[in-house]
């Protein structure tokens, strides 16, 4: 944001700079708002799946496995399985318990780092779906910010030092340094993103045609309208696909904790015939 109000009072444009950060920030703030009410429902499904998962283990697999090891009957897989998780979490919680806080602390430090940082904002461009929403989100504020400075006269170079300042992805900022390299050198724009790995096609086209018919700001403008079209709709996709990945894992742990339970049953009431 700073770096636009920069931008606006270099070009003598800040109304026009001030009136995109709003669109900016309503924009940005209702597709957070989005994202959160469709993660509500799989963050409450989650910790009630942890919270059964935790109870089954502690309390009830130790009851059947007693059972179990009394009558003598070779286990199963997924009980041994469960057995040992219980073993291992009523005998070393305390070390379980260090070496989570100790990720979490050591991960929140790593990744206010530059390096960090860095590797952070890679890995969520690397996750499905999430990592789509991620880049098109990116893909609107350059068309957008770069739009705006270009029909304000803005010169490139300035352009792409703020936009590596407001992209808001440290992963694709650093591809503005090679692009700021490549047109020192007098070298266009399309052709320096066409190596890039998180620039789409479509945008590099567009300002491709742009450069060519010198009407680069009209371009990315559409351009920007497109992507935010295209966020809104990775955004409603992310939501719709939540419920069957989580109706599969809901499957699984109840299939896992099914054949824990019922196939040494199985084999107790062979052994009791």
């Amino acid at each position: 944001y700073c770096s636009m109000i920069r931008a606006g009072e270099v070009s003598g444009t800040l109304p026009e700079v001030l009136d995109r950060l709003i669109y900016i920030i309503e924009h940005e703030h209702a597709i957070k708002k989005k994202i959160k009410s469709a993660l509500v429902y799989p963050i409450i499904v989650l910790v009630a799946l942890s919270g059964a998962f935790v109870f089954l283990l502690m309390f009830v697999i130790p009851q059947f496995a007693k059972v179990f090891e009394a009558a003598g009957i070779e286990l199963p897989m997924p009980t041994k399985v469960c057995i040992a998780l219980y073993k291992a979490l009523d005998q070393y919680w305390w070390a379980i318990l260090i070496v989570l806080i100790g990720t979490v602390v050591s991960t929140t430090l790593y990744v206010k780092t530059e390096q960090g940082k860095l590797n952070k904002d890679k890995l969520l461009l690397k996750l499905p779906i999430i990592g789509t929403v991620i880049q098109k989100g990116a893909m609107a504020r350059f068309a957008s910010i770069f739009s705006l400075l270009q029909a304000s006269g803005v010169s490139i170079l300035e352009t792409v030092t703020i936009l590596a300042n407001t992209i808001g992805n440290e992963a694709i900022s650093l591809e503005f340094e090679n692009l700021r390299e490549k047109l020192q050198e007098g070298k266009g724009i399309s052709g320096p993103l066409r190596s890039s790995q998180y620039f789409t096609p479509m945008i590099i086209n567009m300002i491709a045609i742009g450069e060519e018919t010198g009407d680069l700001d009209t371009m990315l403008s559409e351009v920007a309208k497109h992507y935010d079209f295209e966020v809104e709709y990775a955004v409603h996709r992310m939501s719709e696909m939540l419920g069957p990945l989580l109706m599969g894992l809901l499957a699984f742990i109840v299939g896992f904790f099914a054949m824990a339970i019922f196939f040494p049953i199985f084999d107790l009431t062979k052994t009791v015939k």
